[in-house]
């Protein structure tokens, strides 16, 4: 198997925080919601991209070739959503969206392509 390579070790980096940065928010929603009736379908829902970007990031640590179409759509979902944020004025937006697109754009190129066989 070739060698782990930059571009890949930067786009496991990625997902790894999006990983981590969505379990955190569905404490804090937790935390913040915690007697609201229709809250657990919320945190429900983030839960769902929780446990799919920490399966995904796992499965890139391993280098297993199927994880990359899967996080180039979550990425692309998640770059409409920070557009979204920044055209209702949030500045997190444009974090979200760089950092999208970013991991996109690592999962495409060749050396990644090749470092995941």
């Amino acid at each position: 198997m070739p060698a782990r390579s930059t571009t890949l070790w930067i786009a496991t980096a990625i997902v790894v925080l999006e990983a981590v940065a969505v379990w955190a928010y569905i404490v804090f929603l937790a935390v913040a919601t915690s007697g609201e009736a229709g809250a657990w379908r919320v945190i429900g829902y983030f839960a769902l991209y929780a446990v799919a970007f920490t399966v995904l990031s796992v499965g890139l640590w391993r280098r297993r070739k199927w994880t990359r179409a899967p996080l180039i759509v979550l990425q692309l979902l998640l770059s409409v959503a920070g557009f979204s944020l920044v055209n209702n004025g949030a500045p997190a937006g444009a974090v979200l969206v760089v950092l999208a697109v970013g991991c996109a754009g690592l999962l495409l190129v060749s050396q990644t392509r090749e470092a995941l066989g």
